[in-house]
């Protein structure tokens, strides 16, 4: 077994959101954890809680006692602790690696890809399992508020687990249940095109063990996915083996009917926001119901759902308007909030998007300029570059430049939060939308 000769892990970008939890997973295991990053975060002061020795810096004293060291793809090769690594011939894993190594050691692996919706749906099917009391370990991309944070362990019998094809990490797995929420070309600092992200997701599929489950949007017809050997495959969606009936809107929220193989479930009223959640909602009932979870504690987990932070939360309200955080950070997903946040609002949508990274502004430059149109006033704050550069790409300054003569421009943080408070009238529904530090303006507010 791996982890006979493991006794320490160090963990290098520790305070990453999957990460974090792959530390504290770790620290479950009853190994010795410590980890390190260039910044403090609330990660941080969480793994310290924990009693796991998290810092900020660098100490290479720490890989001298490591049996292994584990490192993100944020992390460039030239980092010290990772250069020390490399020169002491510790034995070193990339993040979805470890992820690997962890998941092998679980009878059933559930693995949530998709470019859309991964979190949301690793949440839900966390929450119907907690709800089933089945004996499981959640690792989610986010932190979801029926599990108090972004890992959970009440047994080591199923695995549920994000499962992202960022630089094919998701090849990492074996899993026993795949599910494919919808394909985008969302990475193209490593995808080329759809066509090779179709590829990638082909790959996936062949890593299934045998006599595994797809579970698979029906609007994805590349083949590939489909003719997978000695698997079953179940379609989600429109016509589809699991499908949503007799839809009833209430604001921005769904009611439906839900069958699964031409039999009735029940009428869902799941504790979500948006359209766009409901083939998430689906695709975590495919998976429950593969698993025999019952149909009554499947409805309870959905009409209870807690919710994930930074998917449509809720986190301020100024002057009568409600300030909402949301991760959408490609042209879908933001077309998507925006058109939620209509349907709530009894006043104007005010959207403040910060662009992440460089490559994907310049990739989908003229998908966001139409998406953001949705918006009744829009502000762009700087580019979250990540691991990125200015010369990777476009910038956040000029897609402002393109929005039009009602856009506006943020070089800070606290530039956004201060025009907000001047703007933000009763009724109104400020949206604060990307994938990196964007929501620090609802802490501000």
């Amino acid at each position: 077994m791996f982890f006979d000769n493991v006794k320490k892990v160090h963990f290098i970008g520790v305070g990453g959101i999957s990460m974090s939890a792959l530390a504290t997973w770790s620290k479950e295991l009853g190994l010795e954890v410590t980890g390190s990053d260039k910044i403090f975060s609330e990660r941080i002061e969480e793994l310290l809680k924990k009693g796991i020795d998290a810092y900020v810096g660098e100490n290479v004293s720490y890989i001298d006692v490591a049996d292994i060291v584990v490192y993100t793809s944020a992390i460039p090769p030239c980092d010290n602790e990772l250069s020390y690594a490399r020169s002491r011939n510790k034995k070193i894993y990339g993040r979805h690696e470890y992820l690997g190594i962890l998941a092998s050691e679980y009878k059933t692996c559930i693995a949530v890809s998709g470019t859309h919706g991964k979190t949301t749906t690793t949440a839900l099917i966390s929450a119907i399992l907690k709800e089933a009391g089945r004996k499981f370990t959640a690792h989610v991309g986010g932190y979801s508020n029926d599990i108090d944070g972004n890992f959970f362990m009440s047994g080591r019998e199923i695995l549920v687990t994000e499962a992202c094809e960022y630089k094919g990490h998701f090849l990492s797995l074996t899993p026993n249940i795949e599910v494919i929420l919808n394909i985008e070309c969302d990475h193209p600092d490593y995808f080329s095109n759809i066509d090779d992200t179709h590829e990638k997701f082909g790959e996936f599929t062949m890593k299934l063990q045998k006599d595994g489950l797809i579970i698979i949007n029906n609007d994805i017809k590349y083949s590939n996915l489909h003719n997978c050997k000695d698997v079953h495959i179940l379609t989600v969606g429109k016509e589809a083996d699991v499908r949503a009936e007799n839809f009833e809107r209430r604001g921005s929220m769904c009611q439906y009917d839900i069958f699964y193989n031409r039999e009735y479930l029940f009428r869902a009223s799941p504790n979500l926001f948006g359209e766009h959640n409901v083939e998430n909602v689906l695709s975590a009932v495919a998976v429950a119901k593969s698993i025999n979870v019952s149909n009554g504690d499947i409805k309870r987990a959905l009409e209870n759902f807690k919710g994930v932070r930074r998917r449509f939360e809720k986190v301020a309200e100024v002057n009568g308007a409600t300030v909402i955080s949301d991760y959408a950070h490609h042209p879908t997903e933001i077309e998507a909030v925006i058109k939620t946040a209509k349907s709530i609002a009894e006043n104007k949508v005010i959207v403040i998007f910060q662009p992440h990274t460089y490559s994907r502004t310049e990739r989908f430059f003229d998908e966001f300029i139409r998406a953001l149109r949705g918006a009744d006033i829009l502000g762009v704050l700087a580019t979250y570059p990540a691991r990125e550069k200015k010369e990777d790409g476009k910038s956040a300054f000029e897609l402002f430049l393109k929005c039009g003569e009602n856009a506006k421009y943020y070089k800070t943080h606290f530039d956004a939060a201060v025009d907000i408070v001047k703007s933000a009238r009763i009724g109104d529904v400020v949206l604060l939308i990307g994938a990196g530090d964007v929501d620090l303006i609802g802490k501000m507010l």
